[in-house]
């Protein structure tokens, strides 16, 4: 007990240092009083719950979050506790894009683990780097490119005279060089997954070989920014990437 007490106060000591505060001044926002505050720090004084509460309250996380005495890397990366680092999400559109993009990844990986449990798939790598696509899959003995993107978000409306949803199907950001080139290539990636979260709130795909996309009417070698995605999933989309892997197997035979 007293070495959980230990590990409790150097948590609040470190949330506390993390935010550039004094005792006192955690003391102030709390309601406590900057004796109790240090010896809650040293793991000397055995706090009540309700202490603990203040304590969380002045920090703005919750009191599960502050017992949380293993922290995630992303934690001590940022040097702030998880609950602040959602709401820092929470206010920015642009960081909630971008995590639900990762959070497609993470998915899709899992997905893909699933596959090569089940010997479905030899071997994939999830790759993050902007001169490579999002994954590699082993399947019978070749290697195929595979692309992550969400559908596009937005209430019904956009889509009343449209028969499909959108995706769009560009890079993050222009070359190194600073030169325009966010659209793919044709041949940049064998096969796209599509996670259906914005529209379904479900974190599921739909896949399609690239060979299907639509190109640039200007440069066939360029894909189109905004491909369709049916409402209702009908070929060449299909829910299982193996059929969609086994259709580019044929195409290259």
């Amino acid at each position: 007990m007293a070495t959980t007490q230990k590990e409790i106060g150097k948590k609040i000591q470190e949330l506390r240092k993390g935010r550039g505060w004094t005792q006192e001044a955690l003391a102030e926002r709390s309601g406590l009083h900057p004796t109790y505050i240090g010896g809650v720090e040293r793991g000397e004084r055995n706090a009540t719950i309700d202490s603990f509460c203040k304590i969380a309250g002045a920090f703005g996380i919750s009191l599960s979050d502050l017992f949380k005495l293993d922290r995630h890397d992303l934690e001590k990366l940022f040097n702030a506790p998880a609950d602040d680092i959602m709401l820092a999400i929470l206010k920015g559109f642009r960081a909630q894009v971008d995590v639900k993009g990762k959070l497609a990844e993470l998915y899709l990986f899992k997905y893909l683990e699933h596959r090569k449990a089940k010997g479905d798939i030899e071997d994939f790598e999830w790759n993050d780097l902007d001169s490579l696509p999002d994954f590699r899959i082993v399947y019978k003995g070749r290697d195929y490119r595979a692309e992550c993107k969400n559908l596009r978000s937005g209430e019904d409306g956009i889509y009343k005279r449209s028969p499909s949803f959108k995706v769009e199907v560009q890079k993050t950001r222009n070359s190194m060089d600073g030169t325009a080139t966010r659209s793919y290539r044709v041949d940049y990636f064998d096969l796209l997954g599509v996670c259906m979260f914005n529209q379904t709130g479900k974190w599921d795909f739909v896949f399609i070989a690239s060979q299907y996309l639509e190109t640039r009417p200007e440069n066939k070698d360029l894909l189109k920014v905004f491909q369709p995605v049916p409402f209702v999933q009908t070929s060449p989309w299909e829910k299982d990437i193996i059929q969609v892997l086994d259709e580019i197997a044929k195409d290259k035979e």
